[in-house]
């Protein structure tokens, strides 16, 4: 057996670390020398990506905005785990409300915007809200937050999520897994501690758990996913709101590599595999500290 993995980081050597007591070769790609690199069995560069996709059985990735021709040609060869609709709904994050809100899922009000200024203009109706760019942002950037009293300040124009403003009590992560017969399994949902946009610290478990399984269920039925996926809601009154999902092993599941019986980084790859996902097991309560 042979795994692609697309991208060369933290991520991706954890997936290759973790997996190496089963017969599988790791082959990776990159337009540099991650940490993975370092452990591969074979690196690619990102102008070989045909002979890549080409030598694997299946292809992942461990991070979302990555080269569009590998992705084509990995879906069209019936190697991309998870799907390509997957990935692409994360690249674009007014798709990614559209298709979240058009199946019924909990989101925040939010509207769309071609410019900053029309994006601030709209984000002053709610009040109070959070402009997004559609692209390229993560980890709190390009993310500005406004108010009634905020003066228009000048930014680039790109198109723009405008995201209600939602007041919640704590933020929390569900980590699960889907195989390609339909099997589901979840880890312990998470409270997770963020400053501007990181992740400082997370435990697990959290409360209120019913609604954010049945929604982690319910979204990997509808993209009929495999492989691991992290959904991460805000909590306000007992009530479950997606901020986001993210379709690859995700850093509030870190903690499973040694508080669980099993690690997001293994069910990940034996879902992509088409091997027997296991259910996880939290030994104690767990958690990380992003140092």
């Amino acid at each position: 057996m042979k795994i692609g993995i697309i991208g060369s980081g933290q991520l991706g050597y954890m997936m290759i670390n973790t997996m190496r007591r089963y017969p599988i070769e790791f082959y990776v790609i990159d337009d540099n020398k991650g940490p993975s690199a370092s452990i591969a069995d074979k690196f690619f560069d990102v102008s070989q990506y045909r002979e890549f996709v080409d030598s694997c059985d299946f292809v992942t990735y461990e991070f979302e905005h990555i080269d569009r021709n590998i992705l084509e040609y990995a879906s069209q060869n019936g190697k991309l785990r998870p799907s390509i609709k997957a990935v692409e709904l994360k690249q674009d994050r007014s798709l990614e409300k559209k298709y979240l809100s058009d199946h019924g899922f909990p989101i925040a009000d939010y509207e769309y915007a071609e410019t900053y200024s029309d994006a601030f203009e709209k984000a002053k109706k709610f009040g109070k809200a959070v402009i997004k760019s559609c692209r390229g942002g993560y980890d709190g950037k390009n993310q500005y937050f406004i108010d009634i009293n905020s003066k228009f300040e000048k930014h680039p124009d790109m198109p723009y999520v405008i995201e209600k403003f939602i007041d919640y009590e704590y933020e929390a992560s569900i980590i699960a897994v889907r195989d390609e017969n339909g099997k589901f399994y979840h880890f312990e949902p998470s409270f997770n501690y963020n400053q501007n946009g990181i992740l400082i610290y997370n435990i697990s478990p959290v409360g209120n758990t019913i609604e954010m399984i049945d929604i982690a269920k319910r979204l990997m039925e509808s993209l009929k996913y495999i492989g691991v996926m992290g959904i991460e809601y805000y909590v306000k009154d007992g009530k479950v709101i997606i901020n986001e999902y993210a379709p690859r092993v995700h850093n509030t599941g870190h903690h499973t590599l040694t508080g669980s019986s099993v690690s997001q980084f293994e069910e990940h790859i034996l879902a992509v595999a088409g091997m027997d996902i296991i259910r996880p097991d939290l030994f104690v309560p767990s958690g990380i500290v992003n140092i």
